[in-house]
């Protein structure tokens, strides 16, 4: 610990919440100011704990080790693996070089608690407290009462707060089974896919996360979520634990399953534009809540008690010091917050995903929130990689260039390899073609003027034609390919359905069809109205699906090129944002879809065409 600095008016302290943010952040406040009075307010009895095991990864252990040497070592000591592996459609695949350590939850906060003891700070169990209480009686009040914050509750005008919940069903569990990795489990039921995420923490216990994906009324997704059950409820809810221990009987060894709180909750999506009113701090799943699949949320919530107590022993004033927290801390969590955002919409989506090939669908889980190289996947799951791409590849042998170089169909055209590379002045070429004379050749309806009387009735500035293309059809021809540039996406998916409508009608007065190969070009809005340099801000992404739907059945859409805004920002998030969504397309309309203005290295394209969420890559021409 930082030694205590002298000086500063004495001050009383009231935390809320007794779990690990709390206890923590109690025990930095007293040691830094020693002569501060320090009290930590727990609802719960002494040594009740709902959860089971709290999982790190190697990077997170490191930074705690730092922040906190004596919890660091306690970590070091604790049960260790490497291992990803996923069980979906009866087949196991196993991806290493990721790095865990896991620990009961009741062990981590004992130790927690032992320190804050040792600190000096005072710890009240079974003390139920208000927040308005509190803000008459102590100069800080220090919020840690988790993702159902009464406190963020009671001030969430003044904080603005927003707390959104995740489609998916979920109840924390324990296990005597062990497993030897963090391991995703999908298993089909009759009310539709269930999904554990297990992995051992210790004592010959694992912990057992059940999630039901879906909106049915099966088996242990009925209780609602909120307070404890009793009574009826906890009868079914104990025939749920028994059937769930059935469903996931061969890889629990057929040990049942148990449960220290049986209530099935949906996931809070916690977002706060403020995380400091006057002399409250919020802090932990309180301020920001990050997805039990990515793991990070006793991470963050260990980060905020160590920078708060940092900065409560840099400032003498409470309000600089809370401000300044409060400038730092917010932007900080951001990453992690919204990566277990994505993390929780794939899961949502699995059964979906599920549909694809088992190598696909691994490597599609393990990329669900990032943009690994090929090679980084190739190198920690080299068997999943290969049955992947022969997958891909359709059994034949993958080109030597490697998966960019495999050929794709588009409508009774053939592209021979996944890079299209855009050049200016409205000329494109593939990158994996030799002959020049291929050269796509791109002529706008503003642009030359002959672009055949066919396309004079079309609305200008909306078709892009090639008159030359880097396609050759199985005759070897070169075919025209007509790309429809629709441009961003209205939000409202009755605007977007009548503008496609109205396109669909102009072209077929026009007599088109008239090439093998038709692709639409659409960019994004988000909800106010702005293009987001291709992403777009809803989920959903109901009005995209619905324009393209449109031109699907018009038999206009044998390929979708989702681009980003020229100009726009070429941030990862944005990229990350439309991969999703490209993901969607692909699903709901089963044609191969290229991105166009996004900036990536091949081998992390290679990584997203491998996993399915994209088919091609247009990528810009060097100044």
């Amino acid at each position: 610990m930082t030694a205590p600095r002298p000086g500063g008016a004495r001050r009383t302290v009231a935390c809320v919440g007794a779990g690990p943010a709390g206890l923590l952040a109690a025990t930095r406040i007293k040691t830094a100011r020693p002569d501060w009075h320090v009290v930590v307010h727990e609802r719960a009895p002494k040594d009740v704990t709902y959860g089971y095991g709290v999982v790190f990864s190697d990077i997170a252990v490191r930074t705690i080790a730092f922040m906190v040497p004596s919890l660091g070592a306690v970590l070091a000591s604790q049960v260790t693996w490497q291992d990803v592996e996923v069980r979906a459609n009866g087949r196991r695949h196993r991806s290493g070089g990721h790095g865990y350590i896991a620990l009961s939850r009741h062990r981590l906060l004992a130790e927690l608690a032992g320190q804050a003891l040792d600190a000096g700070v005072e710890l009240r169990y079974e003390t139920p407290v208000a927040v308005d209480a509190l803000r008459s009686r102590y100069d800080l009040v220090v919020a840690a009462d988790g993702a159902r914050s009464r406190t963020r509750s009671a001030l969430a005008a003044e904080l603005g707060a927003r707390v959104r919940y995740g489609r998916s069903r979920f109840v924390w569990l324990g296990t005597s089974a062990v497993f030897d990795a963090m391991t995703f489990i999908f298993e089909e039921t009759p009310e539709g896919l269930a999904i554990a995420h297990g992995y051992p923490h210790g004592d010959g216990r694992s912990t057992f996360v059940v999630e039901v994906p879906c909106s049915s009324d099966g088996p242990g997704n009925g209780a609602a979520a909120g307070g404890g059950p009793d009574g009826r409820m906890r009868e079914e809810l104990e025939r749920a634990l028994d059937h769930w221990s059935r469903v996931f009987a061969e890889h629990l060894y057929h040990r049942p399953l148990l449960a220290k709180d049986l209530r099935w909750a949906h996931f809070p999506t916690v977002h706060l534009d403020r995380c400091v009113h006057e002399n409250v701090v919020l802090i932990g799943d309180a301020a920001h809540t990050a997805h039990y699949s990515v793991g990070s949320g006793t991470r963050l919530a260990l980060e905020d008690a160590f920078l708060l107590g940092r900065a409560l022993e840099r400032d003498d004033d409470l309000g600089t010091a809370l401000a300044e927290y409060e400038r730092r801390r917010l932007p900080g969590v951001q990453e992690l917050r919204v990566a277990g955002e994505r993390s929780m919409r794939w899961f949502e989506r699995a059964p979906v995903f599920l549909e694809r090939p088992a190598p696909q669908f691994a490597v599609h889980l393990l990329s669900r929130a990032s943009l690994p190289s090929l090679e980084k996947v190739e190198a920690d799951a080299p068997e999943l990689v290969e049955e992947a791409k022969r997958e891909l590849a359709g059994g034949t042998p993958l080109p030597s260039a490697g998966i960019l170089a495999l050929p794709l169909e588009v409508g009774a055209v053939r592209l021979p390899g996944r890079l299209v590379r855009e050049g200016g002045s409205g000329g494109s070429w593939c990158e994996d073609c030799e002959d020049q004379r291929y050269g796509c050749l791109l002529a706008t309806a503003d642009g030359p003027a002959d672009t055949g009387p066919a396309w004079q009735h079309l609305p200008r500035g909306t078709v892009v034609v090639a008159e030359r293309v880097p396609l050759v059809d199985r005759a070897g021809a070169a075919p025209p390919l007509v790309v429809i540039d629709m441009g961003p996406c209205p939000t409202d998916p009755a605007q977007a359905t009548a503008g496609a409508e109205a396109l669909v009608a102009a072209a077929h007065t026009a007599g088109w069809p008239m090439s093998p190969a038709v692709a639409v070009r659409t960019g994004f809005t988000d909800v106010g109205g702005t293009a987001v340099g291709g992403a777009v801000s809803n989920p959903g992404g109901e009005a995209l699906l619905a324009r393209l739907r449109v031109m699907r059945s018009a038999g206009l859409c044998d390929l979708v090129d989702l681009a980003a805004r020229s100009g726009g920002p070429a941030e990862p998030d944005a990229l990350l944002d439309v991969l999703e969504h490209a993901d969607t397309v692909r699903s709901a309309l089963g044609v191969p879809i290229m991105l166009s203005g996004f900036q990536a290295r091949p081998d992390q394209i290679a990584t997203h065409v491998l996993a399915g969420r994209i088919d091609a890559w247009c990528v810009s021409a060097p100044d």
